[in-house]
């Protein structure tokens, strides 16, 4: 499945905490902007799934961020001073609240998320069929 979206995906052996990464991210966010965070999520997931990294390590985001203009000493002046820690801990609780326990998953505020990876079409599907939205 990870291959026909351009993603060969071989599992790590052991699960990380993501949280350094997610922060990063919203770092990236308010920096760069919501399209530049979807591809810092795609390189940060490229690099845990197919080259086993380990994404709680300052020395595989901070080179990550740099891709996208995000110096080294922002991203560890950001985690120093935990200013992304906030916004983390609500989406985390949105996510819990929504039924996420891993990865990947889709989810919305007040709505069950859809988990797994699975064919675009499938997943249009399960989105139509959330919202009520029938194929005709």
């Amino acid at each position: 499945m990870g291959r026909e979206v351009g993603l060969p995906i071989d599992p790590p052996q052991r699960n990380v905490n993501s949280r350094f990464a997610l922060e990063t991210a919203e770092l990236v966010r308010t920096e760069k902007g919501d399209d530049t965070a979807g591809a810092f999520y795609h390189e940060v997931s490229r690099a845990f799934f197919t080259e086993q990294a380990d994404i709680s390590k300052h020395e595989v985001i901070a080179p990550i961020a740099g891709r996208f203009g995000i110096y080294a000493s922002e991203v560890e002046a950001a985690w120093r001073e935990r200013r992304f820690s906030p916004s983390v801990d609500a989406f985390i609780e949105e996510a819990h609240k929504a039924g996420v326990t891993g990865v990947p998953a889709i989810a919305w505020p007040h709505r069950r998320a859809i988990l797994g990876m699975m064919p675009a079409p499938d997943l249009v599907a399960r989105l139509r069929n959330e919202n009520g939205v029938g194929d005709g």
